[in-house]
């Protein structure tokens, strides 16, 4: 993957690559023009992550079309050895990280010639908390050179292949056990989640954008995606909370607001989802080598 982006035609998009030492894990991270990216035949297990704004699409990563619209931290899998195109409607940022395909099956102790086919997991974007704060947390620990990253790195891609192995199996009990929410309407209420973080959305709200009664939506989306609907909507609030106080300097009144938040609700849910204030991540996130 890695050769792709610095030595053929996808070399211009390139906006940096990152491979900790020692390790065979690279991540990049490109700006893709609107047209077509065809990405090789690679031997690594791929997750594809947006980190820039929505942006509009159409691609087949070799288990059938589909389309949509991605948001931001929505991610993409793309199993070794299988050729996936992407037609971006819009600009997009996109950063990468490929799994080498023995260490993907090392982690889930299948057999060498496993094909790492995560099913429904290639036939569309998708969005977990889980998956965008270890991508998130990936990122700047590739730039440094100690044991301790290296350890970290080793952790975060076992627990990354780890997630993707069990959404594929939660997808594929929704596909065929009833009580789930459709993947469509599922995308739908996500999509609209993400839109409206700085809004207050009801149980109401969310039931209508899918069409059900509170209730039955309810326990579809628990059935769908292991959490409740406002617990899932939190995740998504408290991730985009990081994403503007690590790459703004907005004060935390308003990351709270665009958070959908007070500035005491903001503290609450921070502090007992990542474990520390606002204010401390901020200044963590400053003081980073």
């Amino acid at each position: 993957m890695l050769e792709f982006y610095t030595q053929a035609r996808a070399a211009p998009m390139l906006r940096e690559s990152r491979t900790a030492k020692g390790l065979p894990v690279p991540m990049v991270e490109c700006i893709q023009a609107p047209g077509d990216l065809v990405m090789p035949v690679v031997p690594e297990l791929v997750l594809s992550q947006l980190v820039g704004p929505p942006f509009r699409y159409a691609c087949d990563l070799g288990a059938g079309p589909f389309s949509g619209h991605a948001q931001p931290m929505n991610f993409v899998v793309i199993a070794p050895q299988v050729h996936s195109y992407c037609h971006m409607a819009d600009r997009a940022c996109l950063r990468f990280v490929g799994i080498p395909g023995d260490v993907a099956r090392a982690c889930l102790e299948r057999d060498a010639d496993d094909p790492l086919d995560f099913g429904p997991l290639h036939t569309r974007h998708h969005h977990d908390p889980l998956i965008a704060q270890a991508l998130d947390a990936l990122w700047p620990e590739m730039a440094r050179d100690d044991p301790a990253a290296r350890l970290f790195i080793d952790s975060m891609i076992a627990a990354l292949v780890v997630r993707v192995a069990r959404l594929a199996e939660q997808a594929r009990h929704i596909d065929t056990h009833r009580g789930g929410l459709a993947p469509h309407l599922s995308a739908r209420v996500i999509e609209y989640m993400q839109c409206h973080l700085d809004e207050h959305l009801t149980l109401q709200d969310l039931a209508d954008v899918a069409g059900l009664s509170p209730w039955h939506f309810a326990r579809a989306f628990r059935h769908s995606h292991g959490l409740p609907p406002h617990r899932y909507l939190t995740q998504l609030r408290i991730q985009h909370a990081r994403t503007l106080l690590t790459d703004t300097s907005l004060p935390v009144t308003a990351v709270a607001a665009a958070a959908g938040y007070s500035v005491a609700q903001l503290a609450r849910h921070f502090r007992h989802v990542v474990g520390i204030s606002p204010e401390a991540y901020r200044q963590h996130i400053l003081t980073r080598p």
